[in-house]
């Protein structure tokens, strides 16, 4: 059986990023992670991503190939990839500046968007800050 594995990368979009188009992307994120029983989180801050992923190493193993792949990226770095016991994250979340304005245009998503408290020292925070 495969192991639960949670992966912690930065990039940042390859264009400016619309309203419209976080939008997109977070309906088919949240779609796809949802199907595949991912969990974590994306955070989108200064057009810059930083997302934790967690699941079956299997199932993380194939997203972070199509992730580094994806040309709607760039400057993608990994910043940990590590073995964990149990999901700290109980579902998909997503946050961002403009969390009001996409819960109430994305309404089938909004479970998605939430004050998600992150620990000060995560590594996702740490690299964000440090401009990662």
């Amino acid at each position: 059986m495969s192991q639960l594995i949670e992966l912690t990368y930065v990039s940042e979009p390859a264009q400016n990023m619309s309203f419209l188009g976080l939008m997109r992307l977070l309906y088919h994120s949240y779609s796809n992670n949802q199907a595949s029983g991912i969990t974590g989180a994306l955070i989108y801050e200064n057009n810059k991503f930083g997302q934790v992923i967690e699941g079956l190493e299997m199932d993380i193993e194939v997203l972070w190939q199509k992730i580094q792949k994806d040309t709607r990226h760039k400057n993608v770095r990994l910043i940990e990839s590590k073995h964990i016991s149990e999901r700290s994250f109980s579902k998909w979340t997503m946050v961002f500046q403009g969390n009001e304005e996409i819960a109430k245009t994305l309404p089938d998503v909004s479970a998605a968007i939430e004050d998600v408290d992150f620990p000060v020292d995560h590594p996702l925070l740490v690299a964000l800050r440090d401009g990662g």
